[in-house]
């Protein structure tokens, strides 16, 4: 089990916004591994379980649920942090009507 202490709400929010309209989990993911480093280290070697990999990026998933910006979509195939093809979470940014 892990938490996602050490990636803020900002740094996240700053990484969905860096990302296109429509993108899955995998691509997020290494925007934070490129933009934040440090971070994602760092929860990455707070995580506990078998596969700390597998177990923060389940962390990171599910965190992304609590982002009203964003909204699920359907779930997608692509490559992992690892060049491996597996299924993600696709989220569509929410676009906001202006007033």
């Amino acid at each position: 089990m892990t938490t996602t202490k050490s990636l803020a709400d900002q740094m996240i929010e700053q990484s969905i916004e860096r990302m296109s309209e429509i993108f899955d989990s995998h691509a997020l993911i290494r925007d934070l591994m490129r933009h934040w480093p440090r971070a994602y280290a760092t929860d990455l070697h707070e995580s506990i379980g078998d596969d700390p990999i597998r177990v923060l990026h389940s962390a990171i998933g599910t965190r992304l649920l609590s982002f009203n910006i964003i909204e699920k979509t359907h779930k997608v195939d692509s490559l992992n942090v690892r060049g491996e093809m597996t299924e993600n979470q696709e989220w569509q940014k929410i676009v906001r009507p202006t007033a």
